[in-house]
Parts: C-alpha cells; sequence; structure tokens
C-alpha cells in the first residue's frame, strides 16, 4: 500500500522522541544567528505541539524587524528585546493567531513603538467552531494580504498567503536572499498537524505548492532547526501526506471509519494529546476523501448525461 517509504524514515519517527532530543540541546533564551543579519530566539515553551519551542526572529542589521513574537513569557520577551539590542523595530510580524506564535506582539508593541503586522484576526464565528488554543485577542494594526511587502532593499519581506494550518497563516519571504520563514506549515522537526475546521487538507497541499515553487534557498520554520533544502523538505512533506491520504483511504475500503479506529492502525508512539492531533489530521483526509469521491461522481454522471444527449 504504502510502496517504498525507506527515505521519509526520518519524518515518520514518534515526534515525541524527535522533540526529547531537540530539547535537550537547546539553547533557550540566546540569540543564535542563523543567516546573516538573521537571529532566532528560542522560546521556553516546548509542548507536543511545539517540539523544542516557538522560534521567534530578529531580522536586519541597523533596523530590524521581529517575525513570530511568540508566547507571551516574560523571560522570551527580555531575550528578544535583547536581540533587538536598541535599534529601531520596524515591524513586529505575525505567521498566525495559534497561542504559541503572536501573544508576545502587545508586549513587544509597548517596549518597541512598532506596529505589528499579520493576516488578520479570525472572526468570532469561526473561533466558535474549534477548541485550539487560538490567541483571539490579536489585531494586526496592519492587514497584509498575499504579495504585500514591507521594508525595502535588502530586507524587504513579502507577505505569502499559506491557509491549510491554520486560515490566517502567513509565511514570509526574503527575495533578495531566498530566505523563506515558513511558520507552522512547513516546520524543522515535525510534520505539521491539519486539523478541521481551522485547517483545511486541500488547502494545506495547494499551499506547500506555492512555497515550493518560491524556491527558497533557506527555510526558517517557527518550530524546529533551519533547513537548507526547502524544496527537498517539501516534497517529503507533501509525500508524507499523501502516504497518510493513502492509508486513510485504504481503511475506508475496509470498512474503518472512525478517526481513533485509523488512528489505530496508522500510527504509533504518540502521546495522548497527539493521538487527538492525529484524529483530527484523520478527519482532514477523510473530508478530502469524501470531497474527491463526491467530485469524481458529479463528473461521471455528467459525462453520462453528455453521452446520452450526444447520442439523441
Amino acid at each position: 500500500m504504502q510502496g517504498d517509504i525507506s527515505h521519509l524514515t526520518g519524518i515518520l519517527r514518534p515526534s515525541p522522541e524527535v522533540a526529547a532530543k531537540l530539547r535537550h540541546s537547546a539553547n533557550y533564551g540566546a540569540a543564535e544567528s542563523v543567516a546573516p543579519g538573521i537571529r532566532r530566539i528560542l522560546a521556553g515553551n516546548a509542548k507536543d505541539y511545539t517540539g523544542p519551542g516557538t522560534n521567534t526572529y530578529v531580522v536586519g542589521e541597523d533596523r530590524v524587524f521581529i517575525i513570530d513574537p511568540g508566547p507571551a513569557c516574560d523571560a522570551h520577551i527580555a531575550a528578544v528585546m535583547r536581540a533587538v539590542d536598541g535599534r529601531p523595530v520596524d515591524g513586529i510580524l505575525v505567521t498566525h493567531t495559534h497561542a504559541d506564535h503572536s501573544p508576545a506582539a502587545g508586549a513587544l508593541r509597548m517596549l518597541t513603538g512598532a506596529r505589528t503586522y499579520g493576516f488578520g484576526a479570525l472572526s468570532a464565528d469561526i473561533l466558535a467552531l474549534t477548541d485550539e488554543d487560538v490567541d483571539a485577542d490579536f489585531v494586526p494594526d496592519v492587514k497584509l494580504a498575499h504579495g504585500h511587502s514591507v521594508g525595502t532593499g535588502a530586507w524587504r519581506i513579502d507577505a505569502v498567503h499559506t491557509p491549510g494550518h491554520f486560515p490566517n497563516h502567513l509565511c514570509y519571504l526574503l527575495p533578495h536572499t531566498g530566505v523563506l520563514f515558513s511558520g507552522d506549515h512547513v516546520m524543522g522537526w515535525s510534520t505539521t498537524v491539519v486539523v478541521p475546521p481551522l485547517g483545511d487538507l486541500a488547502d494545506y497541499l495547494r499551499s506547500l505548492s506555492l512555497l515550493e515553487g518560491l524556491g527558497a534557498g533557506l527555510m526558517l520554520p517557527s518550530h524546529g532547526p533551519e533547513v537548507a533544502d526547502p524544496v527537498g523538505r517539501i516534497r517529503t512533506v507533501r509525500e508524507h501526506r499523501l502516504m497518510r491520504h493513502a492509508q486513510v483511504a485504504d481503511c475506508l475500503r475496509r470498512g474503518l471509519r472512525r478517526p481513533s479506529d485509523i488512528v489505530a492502525v496508522i500510527y504509533d508512539g504518540l502521546t495522548p494529546r497527539l493521538i487527538t492531533a492525529a484524529e483530527g489530521c484523520v478527519r482532514a483526509h477523510i473530508e478530502l476523501i469524501d470531497r474527491q469521491t463526491e467530485g469524481e461522481a458529479a463528473t461521471a454522471k455528467a459525462a453520462t448525461l453528455a453521452t446520452c444527449h450526444a447520442g439523441t
């Protein structure tokens, strides 16, 4: 059913195992240079979903941007300000409003006087559909849409709207250097959860293709280490997701429909919270399979009607 998946060995390792190793070597609160003019500060909010924690990036030289401010943790905020080191901050950019990404924006805004940027808040109607950890309070000073830019010259940052993991998710690209800040859409330590109703697998796969087409030379995710081969990582993540899609489809053909039953067959080594996340991912696969089946049925019906009309 799966074919040859030996090249996916690393990505198939249980994420709690990977996270534990990353936490052991983590340097929390230190500003680490990951590329010329880019420093990464790791927040101490390690959890099942966040791996070693949230990466906040300080980007620029004489003037800087802050990308993904992270959790509202005093120690992390102080570490980010040390990395800023008194330089003017031209903007605080949020990838999305999960609670491990945007809550520190308010405090950093007060400390720096910088405006906040993001795709925009989710409506109360959408928030009512989920029990995910969402920062409902963050509203950006400046709303960004796909293709909008902030900054100039070598430090121009382009916004790339990438729904799928989360509706208001943005990635950020430095077009002059080919550095991609991939947020949660593509991570450096694990695959990304796609959980309905806020997550949508078809959107997720389309967004992967969009990011692949950017041809970035370095990817800096919001969780986990930097990725030196962004296109390779994106393709591996897509292949993994399509492999899971085939596994779920096979379970459905065998009469398994409950996500918990399917998770028990195709996953192992997960913590209780990650089992819940895996069940959500399975729901996303089932939703897409149902839509694909409905689309195929509609296409077949249309073709039959066209043939009948042609024969009259």
